[in-house]
């Protein structure tokens, strides 16, 4: 019954009998009942009260029960607001415009009370679907909102001026069929930079196949890259393709060129110079059309030098070539690398969203992260997950060679922070602050408390970033 007594519903009629033997039998339900006389009048009160559910005439003077609900399906949040309406006709043509016009149900009068009743319960359970709809809703509002505030490529994050130069590359370059040698650090995220120069090409309706060329022994590689006819070797019973038929007219993306032996580097090569391959075991040559993005974090050149790498294969992939650098030289995308990962990780494992402390923010932006994008990621994933359900990420989370790193830095440099740097981090407090301040409609004591600042600082930093309006 208590949780009943929070129930609104507007009954509209205006048969003043009729609507009063209506607001008798709700009441005896334990819902609390608004009345309106007619159409004109409930979608004011309407909009004014949110009612959970509208029981409503259909034929009124001013405005109609169909008028009602097209009025309501209009609005932004009254469309949420499930609506039975009433009628003493029994025509399907009649019921049928109503649900048209937006109506979840129809009842004819006479009414029995235990039918009533058992519209009302289903129609409120539609309204719980309808309140799930809409905040599944205004999550991804809100996330696309955040997301869309980052600088960054396709699925890429990052606004530094060394992120922007790879952009500009990739845009420049994505429409050839030119090969691409992707250089980076293990971690720095090669193989998302694959992905947009096919996914934002002509070839995007096309494959994008991966292979590392690390993964496999050179016989298997050599299998998986140009297939295998019947009894080429024990285990072929049977004719195989490889990954560059399968990748024929779209994008082939091969991770860790450097680990592959010269003997496939051969096969590459032609590939490369007319589309052509030969099947492990077979006789039969076979042509396709693939676009190749290569990536290594080794030095191709020094392996050139060195007799390790084919001089020849070299020079045919390097034809644009497109340099990552190491998360330790980008650091002012640090923060927005976080604010993403946290989101994608607390809805991954069902956890409520997350902040992190402002100190704890600053060590994670001073490490060097040796791992680059991938040991962020892990280790938000992991904050994510040991936080359990507290909203605040804190210090004592991080892992511990991330604080002894940081404790030995600030020893050595106490004071020594980029101007670069010190804005990025205070970009980040300034959203985890406006963000707090929205959840908690204001109340700065509360979004004090889950950012884990005092209250008086947090204050200062409100007017400091100028948010006292929210």
């Amino acid at each position: 019954i208590a949780m009943t007594n929070l129930i609104k519903i507007l009954a509209v009629d205006d048969d003043e009998d009729a609507l009063y033997a209506l607001e008798s039998l709700l009441l005896n339900e334990n819902y609390k009942v608004i009345t309106a006389p007619n159409g004109q009048k409930a979608f004011q009160l309407a909009e004014e009260i949110n009612p959970d559910l509208i029981i409503s005439d259909v034929n009124m003077p001013e405005k109609t029960g169909y008028e009602l609900v097209s009025d309501c399906r209009l609005d932004s949040i009254l469309k949420y607001t499930p609506i039975i309406l009433l009628t003493s006709r029994d025509d399907l043509e009649d019921i049928v415009k109503g649900l048209e016009a937006g109506a979840d149900d129809y009842l004819k009068k006479p009414y029995r009370k235990e039918e009533l009743v058992a519209r009302v319960k289903a129609a409120l359970r539609t309204k719980n679907l309808y309140k799930e709809l809409w905040q599944a809703r205004s999550e991804r509002d809100n996330l696309q909102e955040r997301l869309s505030n980052q600088q960054g490529y396709a699925n890429i994050i990052g606004s530094a001026s060394e992120m922007q130069e790879v952009y500009e590359l990739i845009e420049q370059v994505k429409d050839t069929t030119a090969p691409v040698l992707i250089n980076g650090e293990s971690g720095t995220g090669k193989e998302l930079v694959a992905q947009a120069l096919h996914y934002q090409s002509i070839r995007a309706d096309k494959p994008f196949v991966v292979q590392n060329c690390a993964a496999l022994q050179e016989q298997l590689l050599e299998s998986e890259l140009f297939g295998h006819v019947k009894g080429a070797f024990t285990g072929a019973i049977k004719n195989k393709p490889g990954l560059f038929e399968v990748a024929d007219g779209g994008t082939f993306f091969l991770d860790e060129l450097g680990e592959m032996s010269q003997a496939l580097q051969v096969k590459l090569l032609r590939v490369l110079q007319d589309g052509s391959f030969v099947p492990v075991g077979g006789t039969e040559t076979k042509k396709v059309s693939v676009r190749i993005v290569a990536a290594t974090n080794r030095d191709l050149e020094k392996m050139v030098k060195a007799g390790t790498f084919r001089e020849d294969l070299f020079y045919r992939l390097n034809v644009v070539r497109i340099k990552l650098p190491a998360l330790r030289d980008r650091k002012k995308d640090i923060p927005e690398l976080i604010t993403s990962f946290l989101v994608n990780f607390c809805k991954r494992h069902s956890k409520p969203n997350k902040t992190i402390q402002a100190e704890a923010l600053q060590q994670l932006v001073n490490y060097d992260w040796p791992g680059n994008i991938r040991e962020l990621q892990n280790e938000i994933e992991r904050l994510v997950i040991l936080s359990g359900n507290n909203a605040l990420i804190t210090t004592e989370k991080l892992s511990s060679h991330i604080r002894t790193n940081i404790n030995e830095a600030n020893t050595a440099q106490a004071n020594d922070r980029s101007g670069l740097l010190a804005e990025a981090v205070a970009n980040l407090e300034k959203d985890m602050i406006s963000q707090a301040l929205i959840k908690f409609s204001g109340n700065k004591s509360e979004a004090a408390r889950q950012l884990g600042m005092s209250r008086s600082n947090f204050i200062a930093k409100v007017k400091l970033y100028s948010l006292d309006a929210l």
